[in-house]
């Protein structure tokens, strides 16, 4: 059992860290907000249209990824996938100054990052348990991605800092590289640890191969899917107006850019650690329910974005640190534990890639848009923007406790008719 465990443990790490570094760069403006304004010369709406251009791609490519993934095995999607961006982050790192350029690459990056590679990765976190410990599992996953994360971004920090010498340039440049090395590496780790028996549902049954037409079509008429594909629009409208917490802090709290960043990149990546664990705990072990515990992760997301309406300027530094950081932590309690609602709404593990697709292709929609209408809102109303993009996000955050407690209610049903 102790070998079991180790095992899986270090297959959650591999694929942790392939995660982070998959995603650090499409979405580094949440870190990097001011640098990469400085560095591409671009203003704030075409910095939020390349997320839209992004998500746009990312749209096209997850239903038939979602199919991919539940028709072959896991390992060499994600082997393709992970390698295709370190080679991205390196034409990053020689085109930065072209925004033309950019809009290219972030598009490129929603093969590489999204396609086949998102749904294969969820379907492989799935199957290394059983239903009842899914909480625990991919909170354990979001902790490992959050460390590999954070530690990138941290690795990034300082090499912009040290290698630049004060050249933004040069330093933006540096950091760039590092970021395609390091992308490659996590394509070895994947490579040495995953074994091939990932492919296969913890019921012993082959999970690749055996997927029909019928069974694709039939996973549109799951009405969890439709559910936990609210949670994850709620989430990541959530996500987007929580990184512009980071330039608000700075141009209206007065908070200092350098500080801001660093903590910006720990709300991302850090609270992970604590916020997805904490999720599957409370999800597994103290409400014996993920839809439950995602009640009380979107309420958590009201309430610390709410409290920035009325935080005035000039507030204390380590006041405000524990706010944002507040944020992090009410944001992973939903991430860590959205997909693994996936048993409780009567999902099967031979569709799961399929309904991940799903649920992400409508879920990660509001990157196609609210990116590029708070960059005009921030553009057109100045500072008096960013109140706007709160309410936003609290407003969404209510509709995310609503679907919770629809599956809370959708669960019940389906416990007693296993019953």
């Amino acid at each position: 059992m102790a070998s079991k465990n180790i095992k899986r443990f270090l297959l959650l790490f591999a694929l942790g860290v392939a995660y982070g570094f998959m995603y650090v760069m499409p979405y580094m403006k949440s870190s990097f907000y001011d640098q990469m304004i400085a560095a591409m010369g671009c203003t704030n709406a075409q910095l939020g249209s390349l997320m839209t251009y992004y998500t746009i791609a990312l749209t096209v490519s997850y239903l038939p990824g979602g199919w991919i993934g539940d028709k072959f095995k896991p390992k060499p999607i994600l082997l393709v996938s992970i390698f295709g961006q370190a080679a991205l982050s390196f034409l990053f790192m020689f085109t930065y100054q072209s925004y033309t350029m950019a809009v290219i690459i972030w598009l490129l990056m929603a093969l590489t990052g999204g396609f086949a590679f998102w749904p294969a990765l969820m379907k492989g976190i799935r199957m290394t348990g059983g239903d009842e410990e899914q909480g625990r599992i991919f909170g354990v996953f979001e902790a490992l991605n959050g460390c590999a994360s954070l530690l990138l971004s941290f690795i990034m920090l300082g090499i912009m800092s040290i290698a630049g010498g004060g050249d933004l340039i040069t330093g933006f440049k540096s950091a760039l590289a590092c970021m395609g090395v390091l992308s490659a590496v996590s394509g070895l780790l994947v490579l040495l640890l995953m074994p091939k028996e990932s492919a296969y549902g913890s019921d012993g049954e082959a999970a690749t191969g055996k997927i029909t037409v019928r069974d694709y079509i039939d996973t549109f008429k799951i009405p969890g899917v439709w559910i936990m594909s609210i949670l994850v629009w709620c989430y990541v409208t959530i996500s987007a107006v929580a990184s512009y917490l980071t330039p608000y802090s700075t141009n209206v709290l007065g908070m200092s850019a350098v500080l801001a960043a660093s903590i910006g990149t720990i709300r991302t990546y850090g609270c992970r650690m604590i916020g997805g664990p904490l999720g599957g705990i409370l999800a597994d072990k103290v409400f014996k329910s993920v839809s439950k515990e995602q009640v009380l992760g979107q309420a958590a997301c009201i309430v610390t974005l709410g409290v920035f309406l009325v935080i005035p300027s000039g507030v204390n530094s380590g006041v405000l640190v524990v706010l944002l950081l507040l944020v992090g932590v009410a944001m992973f309690l939903c991430k860590g534990t959205y997909f693994s609602v996936q048993p409780e709404l009567g999902i099967p593990t031979s569709v799961s890639a399929t309904a991940v697709a799903i649920a992400t292709l409508i879920g990660y929609l509001p990157d196609m848009f609210v990116h590029t209408m708070f960059g005009n809102w921030i553009d057109t109303y100045g500072n008096a923007g960013y109140p706007r993009i709160i309410i936003y996000g609290t407003a969404t955050g209510v509709l995310g406790c609503i679907a919770a407690l629809i599956a809370v209610r959708q669960s019940k049903k389906i416990a007693k008719k296993a019953a």
